[in-house]
């Protein structure tokens, strides 16, 4: 086993005082599920709004939060591995073009003022139909086109960009995918170890964070795939953000809301 890989079993678990390092000591997984908790826990927040402006506060909410408490945990990850930058390009790129192109053939999307199926009656749109397009969060309709609707896409695509990826990788790939082959020793697993089960069930089960969720399927295959190969949480978080960043600047440039999630 390369010393990249090698499980921290005796490295920052082992010295430390403070709440946090007993907290670790006892739950060992914390610091992988406490980020991701925290984020959605913020997310749900957001139906707190009334008024749709507030959007942009709880965008910015959830991003800090998740963020700050991935960096409260810091030194209780394993080493983040190489960046390996080739593959998150190619790896990031596609799945953000797969999302779009994938979604469009199996839901009846709403595409240049018309529906997939009314294009072609043929079409049979096996996972159903999106939304109604006025259903969509449509920034542009709360906040105009000047600074505000400026700021809430910095806000928005650069939390997409940045924290989204930090705290999901830690959860899925990081904690889940090690979980599910040793829930009780998951931090004695090398990152990256393979097995069907823990492949199959951590794809699956993402099926539960979106909405789109025969992509989001999709998308774990190859993200749980890359991990496997390169064994490396930050070629994961680099490829993941670059996902995000190609997809929504996709979507504010064809001003295609579907895909706000």
């Amino acid at each position: 086993m390369t010393e990249d890989l090698k499980p921290q079993l005796d490295g920052p678990h082992a010295k430390g005082s403070g709440w946090i390092h007993e907290l670790v000591q006892r739950r060992p997984e914390v610091p992988y599920i406490a980020p991701f908790m925290v984020y959605l826990a913020l997310m749900s927040c957001q139906s707190l709004a009334e008024d749709p402006k507030y959007t942009l506060h709880f965008y910015a909410l959830r991003t800090v939060g998740g963020l700050a408490t991935a960096f409260l945990f810091r030194r209780y990850y394993p080493p983040w591995g190489k960046l390996h930058p080739g593959k998150c390009v190619v790896f990031g790129v596609a799945v953000a073009y797969g999302w779009v192109m994938i979604h469009r053939l199996v839901a009846g999307q709403y595409v240049d003022g018309e529906w997939i199926s009314q294009r072609h009656p043929w079409y049979l749109q096996p996972m159903g139909a999106d939304a109604d397009p006025e259903d969509y969060f449509n920034p542009q309709s709360v906040y105009g086109t000047g600074i505000g609707y400026w700021l809430f896409l910095l806000v928005r695509i650069g939390g997409a960009s940045t924290t989204v990826p930090i705290v999901e990788e830690l959860f899925w790939r990081a904690f889940l995918l090690r979980a599910l082959i040793d829930w009780d020793d998951f931090d004695e697993i090398p990152l990256g170890t393979f097995t069907w089960k823990s492949f199959l069930i951590c794809s699956v089960l993402s099926a539960a964070e979106h909405p789109q969720w025969e992509v989001g399927i999709l998308c774990w295959f190859v993200y749980n795939a890359l991990f496997c190969w390169t064994r490396s949480i930050l070629c994961l978080v680099v490829t993941h953000g670059i996902t995000n960043l190609v997809l929504y600047v996709h979507v504010v440039r064809n001003e295609d809301w579907v895909f706000w999630s």
